[in-house]
């Protein structure tokens, strides 16, 4: 009898364990996200994501199923220009480092299909509040010329 409720312990520790993990993982994926490969993105706790790629603010709604191997962000860009429902795998190496894939692409009114592209998109995580980050972090300074 007692064993029967420690095989229960630890198979609730099990479930708290992995629910934490999944939690963390989309906890984590909120805030300002930076590459030199594709569009620079933005994910709000509230579900929104915006997509910046020279031009305006493409404004959508994303998820991350944790449930997947690998991770997939599923992102929602109907009402944008963008048109469509993107799909990547999702793989985070820390807490300001994540991968992205082009997996699947589902336009309006069209079948999901692969995705033409299956670069890996690298982005780093970046401070809102930090004023050397985003498109001026390079600081142009004039020295004076000695003779």
């Amino acid at each position: 009898m007692q064993f029967k409720h420690s095989g229960m312990g630890i198979l609730l520790a099990v479930v708290c364990l992995s629910s934490s993990c999944s939690e963390s993982d989309e906890q984590n994926l909120i805030g300002r996200w930076q590459t030199t490969a594709g569009p620079n993105m933005i994910f709000n706790q509230d579900g929104t994501a915006y997509s910046i790629n020279r031009g305006p603010r493409r404004k959508g709604r994303y998820y991350l199923n944790t449930e997947t191997k690998p991770y997939t962000l599923i992102m929602d860009m109907r009402k944008s220009t963008i048109n469509a429902v993107l799909y990547f795998d999702y793989a985070p190496f820390s807490a300001k480092h994540i991968e992205l894939t082009p997996r699947f692409v589902q336009r309006t009114g069209e079948k999901k299909k692969e995705s033409d592209s299956h670069r890996k998109m690298l982005y780093k995580k970046i401070n809102p509040n930090d004023p050397t980050a985003g498109q001026k972090r390079i600081a142009v300074r004039a020295t004076p010329e000695t003779t």
